[in-house]
């Protein structure tokens, strides 16, 4: 491996200056690094997110260096050649993570933490443990700090259990994680944090209030003052997470068992936009207060087909979907169908001044612990359950539908004229 200095890009006030290297691994492909210096004992390696590198990346990095942090920013997407997207470095081998680990350490001869979010965490973990097993040493390696890691094999469908990568439980690296409370994972994180602890690993968990995934990332058009301003201080936090990380003690020598992927519940194959539901039918119970403070129970609707759907207002999938859900209403309330909304985690007044301009005539209840949620396995947002007469899950899904489309439609007639 070598690195090549391309260009010297600005200076910046402090003596803090931004380059451009390439990286050129062992099997010839050449990664650009952008890399920000410091005159201090500590190197950051900041992996991108599967949707690449974003601009607001620098002032953040320049804020570390100012503090004594070097910083590391890799381009996966344009080093290999893959467009951006969910899943788009789902392929990429986490020996490519461990070698632009060993690279950044050994060229900077510093103690490395490894800042990554999302879906790029798990093979951050993986390289991790590669690392160990080739005898990385405490002076090398401080720890990973995470950012609403995503350690799931999949995202269960509503009313399956989730399951974890087999790496989430045989971490002994010590991790921060950074969990933003506008997701839904904010309501299963202490799982998360109960995984990563198997293996030993020593995990500090810092919840972020008031933001959601990508806050630090997304372009600043589509970011909300807060998260702005969050964004503004996380230099900050990061220092003090690396100060927490490096007086962690961890016997890196000690390699937990890496445990087998027990098999999640799939849902039926099917070509429809609707999958049906095959895990084990719960015994369902619902009993939430409405906006107006009046108690509301499932079997309320007793003999009525019912999509149950759980949504939060800072869900922008949630918020495409409620048209479609009130058209529903409309179009099959006379055929004994009804629609039920959970709001999960927000104040009365909140929903109140959201649904101002979107106003629906079905129920809208009140889940503020997410209590109903966690126990009906709702793992994402929107998760939308659809009940027959009887009450038993027909269907359960995540994601926004368009739910008055002629082919969901169809589907749910069925089950209103079933009995």
């Amino acid at each position: 491996m070598k690195i090549i200095i391309l260009l010297l890009l600005f200076f910046l006030p402090l003596s803090v200056f931004a380059e451009e290297r390439l990286v050129e691994l062992q099997d010839g492909t050449e990664i650009p690094v952008e890399h920000v210096a410091a005159a201090g004992e500590r190197v950051m390696l900041w992996l991108p997110s599967e949707f690449g590198m974003s601009p607001r990346q620098l002032a953040v990095a320049q804020g570390l260096a100012e503090s004594g942090i070097e910083v590391w920013m890799p381009d996966l997407h344009s080093g290999y050649f893959i467009p951006q997207g969910r899943y788009s470095l789902n392929a990429l081998p986490p020996e490519v993570l461990l070698e632009l680990m060993q690279e950044a350490q050994s060229t900077s001869k510093k103690q490395l933490y490894v800042f990554v979010s999302g879906r790029m965490a798990p093979k951050t973990l993986e390289a991790i443990r590669l690392w160990q097993m080739s005898g990385v040493q405490k002076e090398q390696l401080g720890g990973a700090i995470l950012v609403s890691p995503k350690l799931y094999v999949g995202t269960p469908q509503g009313g399956e259990e989730a399951v974890f990568i087999p790496v989430a439980r045989a971490t002994n690296a010590p991790v921060y994680l950074f969990q933003p409370a506008n997701t839904a994972q904010h309501w299963r994180i202490n799982s998360v944090v109960s995984a990563l602890e198997e293996g030993g690993a020593q995990v500090y968990l810092h919840q972020l209030k008031g933001v959601a995934d990508g806050f630090h990332l997304r372009p600043l058009d589509d970011t909300e003052p807060q998260e702005i301003e969050l964004t503004s201080r996380l230099p900050a936090m990061l220092n003090k997470a690396i100060q927490l990380l490096s007086v962690t003690p961890v016997n890196y020598a000690s390699v937990p068992v890496l445990p087998e992927l027990s098999a999640p519940v799939k849902q039926a194959a099917s070509s429809t936009i609707l999958k049906p539901y095959v895990g084990e039918q719960p015994e369902l119970a619902l009993k939430l207060a409405d906006m107006q403070g009046n108690q509301f129970a499932l079997a309320q609707l007793k003999n009525k087909v019912v999509v149950l759907n759980f949504w939060a207002t800072w869900c922008p999938p949630c918020v495409e979907e409620i048209p479609s859900l009130e058209r529903l209403r409309e179009l099959m309330q006379a055929d004994g169908l009804e629609v039920v909304s959970i709001d999960v985690g927000e104040s009365t007044a909140n929903i109140q001044a959201f649904l101002k301009d979107k106003p629906v005539d079905f129920p809208v209840l009140l889940d503020p612990e997410a209590e109903a949620f966690k126990s009906w396995n709702g793992y994402a947002f929107p998760t939308t359950f659809v009940l027959d007469r009887e009450h038993k899950i027909q269907y359960a899904v995540f994601g926004a539908f368009e739910w008055d489309a002629d082919e969901v439609v169809e589907m749910l007639r069925q089950l209103t004229e079933s009995s």
